[in-house]
């Protein structure tokens, strides 16, 4: 997907240059790196006052984040997770769901369909999102965040915006290795703003992200085909 713009996909390149483990076996677009401390980020997540008033959190499915998806649900009982690539959608997981023994392999983005209940709009009732947390392969200190240039994230946050489904003091926490927190990200449109962003060794805690809310209706193709899309756009924003 080529949605972004040259100056973001140029430093995309550069930072593969980097760091070349960004880049998948046999795959064109850069992921973000599951990388050495995401175990600590996560823990020092957990012990902010955004993650435990959240009420109910949404965590994006990648790798890195597994640490995160487990923690939640042992801390808050529950969590929603997009799938991977957002192909199904979100799903709702539950603490009795998925055993203790099994959560390092269920938490997983190929397994959190088979994990957890799939939410079918327009039907499905979502509740307030409190945070979002999501990974990136570079962010600045303004908060901006350079993604895989699918959009996932944003279109996750569009979503929960569309559904009325996100909480006025929603959150949206960004995990990142210390390298990864860089001088200057390019504004672009299909990455959301990151009110935290948390490493191993420290969270760094933006006052004033830049908005870059994403509307439904000026999706690139790929994403307005999504089912999920679709199906929130037919519902509307009931809440």
């Amino acid at each position: 997907m080529r949605t972004m713009p040259s100056s973001a996909d140029e430093l995309r390149r550069r930072l593969v240059q980097r760091w070349p483990h960004l880049l998948p076996p046999g795959g064109a677009d850069p992921r973000p790196p599951v990388f050495d401390g995401c175990t600590r980020a996560a823990e020092r997540l957990r012990r902010r006052g955004e993650y435990r008033r959240a009420g109910l959190a949404l965590v994006m499915p990648d790798p890195v984040l597994l640490q995160v998806r487990i923690n939640l649900l042992a801390d808050l009982g529950s969590l929603v997770a997009a799938t991977p690539g957002l192909k199904q959608g979100l799903v709702r997981l539950s603490a009795d769901q998925v055993p203790v023994a099994r959560r390092s392999r269920d938490l997983r983005g190929g397994s959190l369909l088979r994990a957890g209940r799939q939410l079918r709009f327009p039907a499905a009732r979502l509740g307030k999102v409190g945070l979002l947390v999501i990974a990136a392969l570079a962010v600045d200190r303004r908060g901006l965040v350079l993604d895989d240039g699918r959009g996932l994230a944003a279109l996750t946050l569009a979503l929960l915006h569309r559904l009325g489904s996100w909480s006025p003091a929603g959150k949206v926490a960004v995990l990142a290795d210390d390298s990864q927190v860089i001088d200057q990200v390019p504004p672009h449109r299909l990455a959301p703003a990151a009110d935290l962003i948390v490493t191993p060794s420290q969270v760094i805690t933006v006052g004033h992200p830049p908005q870059t809310e994403l509307a439904l209706e000026d999706l690139p193709p790929e994403l307005a085909s999504l089912p999920v899309v679709k199906a929130v756009r037919s519902r509307g924003t009931t809440g």
